[in-house]
């Protein structure tokens, strides 16, 4: 019989009160050393592929890769490295399939309220040493709801690569931020950067550092306020991050169209 991965009671009632559930060691290290190969692989490839206006939006800088249907987030403050990716999964089969594993698309099940889940996009995060910069203050429906029916049922799986602590930039979470609905926004800016939480109006106190070893999981839905500082240390800080939806909905790519302006990608 094939293995369940399902939340647990407890997790159930610890996803809805504090809105995350961390799984740890649930990615071994031979998993970790293929699933990093292919990314770095991926890397190289947009690396290598002609240059593009690079736009300056919000507090991120991005370039559209038209031949390769997808959005490259660069550092703003060294913009000649790769700071993040959105979408990748048509990519990349390895990348893909792992996407489709039943230790992230088992407990995703919970977090959206279906037996049944597809992909709606995937990110790979990548903090550099020295050079990783912060993603800012932020939850992800403002960024999905434009396009997404049904974003509000999006539940993303983020597999740490390496070991995430402060000194790299480790995910920080405010613990049951997600119970109130939309954060006031940004109003000094407009398009993409109005989407990104005001600061001012925010209780940062409340955010704590998720310290996990290379190869854990935490799983969360789309109102959970979070965010990452930078990567001051001498090793990476890598991750990739799956999100999932109920199935007859769009992937983000389908709704996204790179020939114009990113809008939603984060």
């Amino acid at each position: 019989m094939a293995t369940s991965y399902r939340f647990s009671a407890d997790e159930r009632d610890q996803l809805d009160r504090e809105g995350f559930v961390v799984r740890n060691d649930v990615f071994n290290a031979s998993e970790r050393t293929a699933i990093v190969n292919e990314c770095e692989v991926l890397v190289d490839r947009l690396l290598a592929a002609k240059r593009r206006t690079k736009h300056a939006i919000g507090s991120y800088m991005f370039e559209i890769q038209r031949e390769f249907d997808t959005a490259v987030k660069w550092e703003p403050g060294a913009p000649d490295i790769v700071q993040g990716l959105e979408p990748f999964a048509h990519l990349s089969d390895p990348l893909r399939d792992w996407g489709l594993d039943a230790r992230l698309v088992d407990p995703c099940k919970d977090v959206v309220g279906e037996d049944e889940v597809v992909l709606f996009t995937e990110k790979l995060n990548l903090k550099r040493k020295k050079d990783g910069g912060p993603i800012i203050l932020h939850q992800d429906y403002p960024y999905w709801a434009p396009v997404a029916s049904i974003a509000a049922r999006v539940a993303t799986a983020m597999i740490f690569l390496d070991d995430a602590t402060r000194e790299n930039g480790c995910l920080e979470v405010a613990r049951g931020s997600h119970r109130s609905g939309v954060y006031e926004q940004r109003k000094d800016s407009d398009g993409f950067g109005s989407l990104e939480m005001d600061p001012t109006k925010f209780d940062h106190s409340r955010l704590e550092p998720l310290e996990v070893k290379a190869g854990a999981v935490v799983f969360f839905g789309a109102f959970l306020v979070h965010r990452s500082l930078p990567n001051r240390s001498n090793t990476d800080r890598r991750a990739l991050l799956y999100s999932y939806q109920p199935p007859g909905f769009p992937h983000l790519r389908e709704l996204n169209n790179f020939s114009a302006r990113p809008k939603v990608l984060q």
